[in-house]
């Protein structure tokens, strides 16, 4: 899997206009992925909690003052020495500043999506506080023309080893005599300055108990190399993952550096192989009808479980955030899922001159990108999403023609649309 280059590129809240947009780098950021969690050993990677353990600190408790500053603590113990470590912020809902002990990590204008920044050089052992300084939204109002709920900042402290498992991902194809082969994948990233060698076990069960396959793949990265580690497992298509059969499988990945337990996962794996051909979505090779409910993306796993109740098997999510734990939701139910990037530029006319509606402005190219670019990456390993739409009433130009394009390089078997480009070319649809 061809990762590309992240535009890594955010745009200066302080010199902001709605239509005048400058950019510098985002300090400390890192490349967009979904949640991962390491664990420090297999037992405790099985129960997959997202509670304090020794490798993950969730921020619980925020105190808040009038300048819009939201502040928590973390604790960096002495076996966090020698690793890397990052803060995963998600849900923040307006623009943003990451401080760490006073010292900016990072910033973001996409306040609408997980973001990772590498706080290792500014954190401290024993307690560091971390603090979230909300920025006015006003820069970013053109394009943001659509229901926001409630600021709820969900923050996770995350220790990894210098040589780490960046992300992972997974594609199944369906072969012949009822077997399914599946190519796993985890992106490994060594973040030191000499070559190093991983090795990596990983067994995937169904129901926890039966094991359908293991192994382990070793792999040699140089300094600061960063690469792929791919295997295989054949797998019955009885455990395939559709709406009628929600079927979970988990893959379990241990990383050994020099002879040494480093981290531990478990991730949920559902399969299923996806084609969207001449306006019908097959899923597993079955012609699928697609009968969209428009939801907000402010929607909570409990409105989705009602939905699902009263016969939706189709959500199409219109433009904003929607949290991971709503994803889970319609993974776990068997609802098929299109997400829309958080753009949403309705107010500002159809207008392509200068001074019209942003879509045309290239101004606003990078942000466009970043903000379709930052949706798949952090969505892409829910087998519920099955679609991406760009933006919602946004006219068209050359921002929705770039990020078309972006998307189409990672979107990989997910159609990418845009029903309001006037059937221009940049929509699969």
């Amino acid at each position: 899997m061809k990762h590309n280059l992240i535009y890594g590129i955010i745009l200066a809240i302080a010199t902001l206009t709605a239509t005048e947009l400058s950019a510098q780098s985002s300090e400390g950021r890192d490349l967009h992925r979904t949640r991962l969690i390491p664990y420090p050993t297999a037992n405790e990677a099985v129960e997959h909690s997202l509670a304090k353990q020794r490798y993950m600190q969730p921020i619980t408790e925020w105190a808040t003052d009038s300048e819009g500053l939201l502040t928590g603590e973390f604790t960096y113990p002495f076996s966090w020495v020698e690793r890397q470590i990052f803060v995963r912020v998600e849900g923040v809902g307006v623009p943003y500043e990451v401080l760490v002990n006073g010292k900016v990590a990072g910033s973001s204008t996409n306040g609408h999506a997980a973001a990772e920044y590498n706080i290792t050089k500014i954190s401290r052992e024993d307690k560091n506080s971390l603090a979230i300084r909300l920025l006015d939204s006003g820069s970013v109002a053109p394009i943001e023309n659509f229901e926001k709920g409630d600021a709820h900042p969900v923050a996770y402290v995350l220790s990894q080893p210098r040589v780490r498992v960046r992300d992972i991902f997974y594609r199944a194809t369906i072969g012949k005599s009822g077997i399914v082969n599946v190519d796993l994948g985890a992106i490994m990233h060594n973040q030191t300055l000499g070559a190093k060698t991983s090795r990596l076990y990983y067994e995937v069960y169904l129901n926890d108990t039966i094991r359908l396959g293991a192994g382990h793949r070793d792999v040699s990265l140089g300094m600061h190399g960063v690469d792929t580690m791919r295997f295989g497992v054949p797998v019955p298509d009885s455990v395939l993952w559709s709406s009628e059969s929600p079927t979970r499988l988990s893959l379990r990945l241990k990383n050994r550096i020099a002879g040494r337990d480093v981290e531990f996962y478990n991730v949920p794996l559902a399969l299923r192989e996806l084609s969207y051909e001449n306006g019908t979505f097959y899923i597993n090779g079955r012609a699928t009808t697609m009968d969209w409910a428009e939801v907000s993306p402010n929607a909570t796993a409990d409105i989705v479980k009602s939905l699902y109740e009263r016969g939706h098997r189709a959500i199409r999510f219109t433009a904003g955030y929607v949290a991971d734990e709503t994803l889970t939701a319609c993974d776990d139910l068997g609802i098929y899922v299109a997400v829309t990037a958080p753009i949403n530029s309705s107010k500002m006319g159809t207008s392509r001159k200068r001074g019209g509606n942003p879509s045309n402005n290239p101004r606003w190219r990078a942000e466009y990108v970043e903000r379709v670019e930052q949706m798949i990456y952090t969505t892409q390993r829910h087998p519920s999403v099955v679609a991406y739409y760009l933006a919602d009433d946004s006219a068209n130009g050359i921002c929705l023609y770039e990020a078309y394009l972006a998307a189409k390089r990672i979107s990989g078997d997910r159609p990418v649309f845009y029903e309001d480009g006037n059937g221009e070319w940049n929509s699969d649809k």
